[in-house]
């Protein structure tokens, strides 16, 4: 029997890589790129703004849709020896985090691409950790799944 070009093992896998580098970009936004807002020059700072929101976007915008995809699809073709139950909590993070993403993060910045005001970029770094929190935790959670797999084995069905 010839074995599919893509398995539920290797959507476990993408899903992984996807996760991490999103985890990668939300720390790098966190410690790095929010906290040196502080030190733009103001006269500046809407169009660096506007140009930062819009190429973060362009990173952001591709990674969190094909999370959402693949995160989905594991829903209903998870590897065999994968626990039912982390899917769907895997899923509930993305929905928290793109909550947080529409609710407090994108009109937080929105407003910062107006102008500097300093209780707004307080704002915007506090409620980013929440994200930061939960794409941290969901690598560690997929990471655990996809060692849980390997570790037990057991036959893989295909997509």
């Amino acid at each position: 029997m010839r074995k599919p070009f893509f398995s539920r093992f290797d959507l476990l896998l993408v899903h992984l890589i996807i996760t991490a580098l999103l985890t990668g970009v939300i720390w790098i936004l966190q410690v790095l790129y929010f906290p040196s807002m502080k030190g733009w020059q103001k006269e500046s700072f809407v169009e660096f703004e506007s140009l930062g929101l819009l190429h973060t976007g362009f990173v952001l915008m591709p990674l969190m849709f094909a999370e959402g995809i693949t995160g989905s699809l594991l829903l209903l073709f998870r590897p065999a020896s994968l626990p039912a139950w982390l899917p769907w909590v895997g899923v509930g993070f993305i929905a928290g985090i793109w909550l947080s993403s529409l609710l407090i993060q994108f009109p937080t910045q929105t407003m910062l691409g107006l102008g500097w005001d300093a209780d707004n970029h307080a704002h915007l770094v506090q409620g980013n950790w929440f994200r930061t929190s939960m794409w941290t935790f969901r690598l560690i959670l997929i990471a655990g799944g996809l060692r849980f797999v390997v570790l037990h084995n057991k036959e893989e069905t295909h997509v």
